[in-house]
């Protein structure tokens, strides 16, 4: 796939047929459906493409010049985006585990060719633009990957490894904290989802430092590598796809990359706690009672209600090592994609202005999501254990969404602004549709990354 600049003074060149060559005019310049379109145009995968934004027929040429470069940012972004092939021959030359070193095989674009004509082609805001938008397609599909691949490809090992990889290549800090680490200090929500399983839990942190003194935005991704359900065993059925249970930490993971090659003025750090949740002798029971990184103890009422006790635990950390604003990701419940479908994301938030502030970023980015409820009377169902603080579920009683990101709610400090989002449904594309391809779909990186760039733009900061 290339994507090349062209002013409209400037010819194509060689020849080109119609059969190859196709003229493709913006048809909105709502960002949903511009990302929609470029989408679709991104899945033809081979050909040619000339793609006129400023002319008389579309709105582009009346947009403001920053609004000009964020349109060209979004689509550029979304064809990457539509090309996306897993290539699962790169599971054959996967060497040692080597998932970061082998991440540019796994992602395949195709062939195709989009000239981009613009008068402003020349302009280093509008190349930066498309350059930002191919960068963040890239990264998307990189997050793609790591969702795609098989559950015995990548545990906690391979993840933790391709981590640290990727903090050498971004010159960010990274610490791993290992089983023994974990038991040291007392994660016992990790500990007691990945109690059945061979392999040992980690907690991967990776740091970037822009301005000393200043607090931390935490990124804290559910990184569950494969869920059976634990000894609350799901179906065939429902037991398909648990390798996608770790989309939220690859997902964090890879808006982190954008972040700091994006240069983004923000102190951020990205705490991502990886799990296996599987059946073994040693495995987390029903009526457990577990004791959690703050203290706090949690009976375990469903085996199968693991995510909450492994993001608990690492927004309990994010908060100790300094951070003062959050944003999780998770493929957490079922509920959630009940209620809101295959492309609605749901989002709890504690902060008024964070929760309005990230619905108008996600929109920018062409992503949608719905503000749900947190409500004292939700709480109340989690505080029904006889023998520990909290319950982990609530069964029976309906907004599963809401109890569990209540849960969550309840390891959040006083004063630290807080958004959550629930992304079982958009995280992964369940069947054939003309906009990408089945598999993780990177969902919620581009509302992440747009959501912490808006207030440097709003400083004054801009691409």
């Amino acid at each position: 796939m290339k994507i090349i600049l062209k002013h409209p003074s400037e010819t194509v060149p060689g020849n080109h047929d119609s059969s190859v060559f196709t003229e493709v005019i913006p048809e909105s310049m709502d960002a949903r459906r511009l990302a929609e379109q470029f989408c679709r145009l991104g899945r033809q995968r081979k050909g040619c493409f000339l793609i006129r934004l400023d002319i008389d027929s579309t709105a582009f040429y009346r947009l403001k010049a920053e609004e000009q470069r964020q349109m060209v940012r979004l689509l550029v972004r979304s064809m990457y985006q539509g090309a996306y092939r897993f290539r699962k021959e790169g599971l054959k030359e996967l060497q040692k585990g080597d998932v970061f070193g082998m991440r540019e095989s796994l992602a395949d674009f195709g062939s195709a060719v989009f000239y981009l004509e613009s008068s402003a082609a020349e302009d280093s805001g509008f190349i930066r633009a498309v350059r930002y938008g191919e960068l963040e397609g890239r990264c998307i599909a990189y997050a793609r990957s790591l969702g795609n691949l098989p559950a015995n490809y990548l545990g906690a090992e391979e993840f933790s490894a391709y981590t640290e990889k990727l903090a050498a290549k971004l010159g960010a800090t990274c610490r791993i904290l290992d089983g023994m680490e974990l038991k040291r200090q007392g994660f016992g929500g990790i500990l007691a989802v990945n109690q059945g399983s061979a392999r040992e839990a980690k907690l991967a942190v990776l740091t970037r430092e822009c301005v000393p003194e200043q607090p931390f935005t935490a990124l804290v991704g559910k990184g569950v590598l494969f869920d059976s359900g634990g000894y609350h065993l799901k179906s065939a059925e429902a037991m398909e796809g648990m390798k996608f249970d770790m989309c939220g930490a690859a997902n964090v993971l890879e808006a982190f990359e954008i972040l700091v090659r994006e240069e983004t003025k923000e102190n951020i750090m990205a705490v991502l706690p990886l799990a296996e949740n599987a059946i073994g002798p040693k495995a987390c029971r029903m009526g457990d009672v577990i004791t959690m990184l703050d203290g706090t103890t949690v009976e375990v009422c469903n085996t199968d209600a693991e995510g909450r006790l492994i993001l608990a635990d690492a927004l309990v950390y994010a908060q100790r090592q300094g951070a003062q604003r959050i944003v999780d990701l998770a493929t957490l419940t079922y509920s959630c994609h009940n209620a809101l479908g295959d492309r609605m994301t749901g989002m709890f938030s504690n902060d008024d202005f964070m929760s309005s502030s990230f619905i108008c970023a996600a929109r920018e980015a062409g992503e949608l999501v719905w503000r749900l409820p947190l409500d004292s009377h939700y709480r109340e169902l989690l505080a029904r254990s006889s023998t520990a603080d909290l319950a982990n579920y609530a069964p029976g009683k309906g907004a599963g969404a809401s109890v569990a990101a209540c849960f969550l709610e309840s390891f959040i400090r006083e004063g630290v602004k807080w958004v959550h989002l629930d992304a079982v449904g958009p995280s992964v594309m369940r069947g054939k549709d003309e906009r990408l391809a089945e598999g993780a779909t990177g969902a919620n990186i581009a509302s992440i990354v747009t959501f912490l760039e808006k207030g440097n733009r709003d400083d004054g900061l801009s691409i």
